[in-house]
């Protein structure tokens, strides 16, 4: 590209640009069509915003602030691919004193809306019949590497409650009626987490851990290891 780096450029054939005049942001489209954006230093500012009011009546279908679709037709067969219908790569420098995630997800209300008829989550994830068995299926598969483990919580699923009220009924909930699952856990080693009968209990349960099945209250006796 030649001349002015500043504003657009719409060439007849090739490349579609935009350069901002201090070099320090660019987005363009590539000849087959990959849109890329670039930018160093923004600041506390959102470089892509999608804000949408909607005050329109929906009967059917989806009201959807991003859409992305990915239909496969091709090969994928080696070890080091993956398909994504949305990625996103998060690199930690410099000091980190603040909340970081890959992703940030943020439901509230406005007014007094009404809500008695509806499923409200934070996160919903819906897997198909896919036609045949993969080798593993999972909802939400979760990986941490080894080391450097985190000095005020360190878990797979960290769960807190906000406020003082506690108005959670149930820490974990099964719905529909489908087959229930055949394992409430399943682990892959009978140590650490399983205990194979290396312990000594005490004569009584002090605490059980309270379990609702069926619509009955169950405990399984916590005992302590003495």
């Amino acid at each position: 590209m030649t001349g002015t780096m500043e504003g657009l450029s719409v060439p007849i054939f090739g490349e579609f640009y935009k350069y901002s005049e201090a070099q320090t942001q660019a987005w363009y489209v590539e000849d087959d069509g990959i849109f890329n954006i670039s930018i160093t230093s923004p600041g506390a500012d959102n470089y892509l915003a999608v804000v949408v009011t909607d005050t329109s009546t929906v009967t059917t279908g989806y009201l959807q602030n991003v859409y992305a679709s990915l239909t496969t037709s091709g090969s994928y067969t080696t070890a080091n691919t993956q398909i994504n219908a949305f990625a996103v790569d998060l690199t930690l420098g410099g000091t980190v004193g603040c909340e970081a995630e890959g992703m940030y997800v943020y439901v509230a209300s406005t007014g007094s809306p009404t809500l008695t008829s509806s499923n409200i989550n934070g996160i919903n994830i819906y897997i198909d019949d896919l036609g045949s068995s993969p080798n593993v299926r999972s909802a939400l598969q979760l990986h941490i590497a080894d080391g450097n483990a985190g000095s005020g919580a360190d878990a797979f699923i960290y769960m807190r409650i906000e406020g003082g009220s506690g108005a959670v009924t149930n820490m974990f909930e099964k719905g529909g009626t489908a087959t229930n699952p055949t394992n409430f856990l399943k682990t892959n080693a009978a140590n650490n987490m399983v205990a194979a009968g290396d312990f000594v209990t005490s004569a009584t349960s002090t605490y059980g851990l309270k379990c609702l099945v069926a619509g009955t209250t169950y405990y399984i006796p916590l005992v302590v290891n003495s």
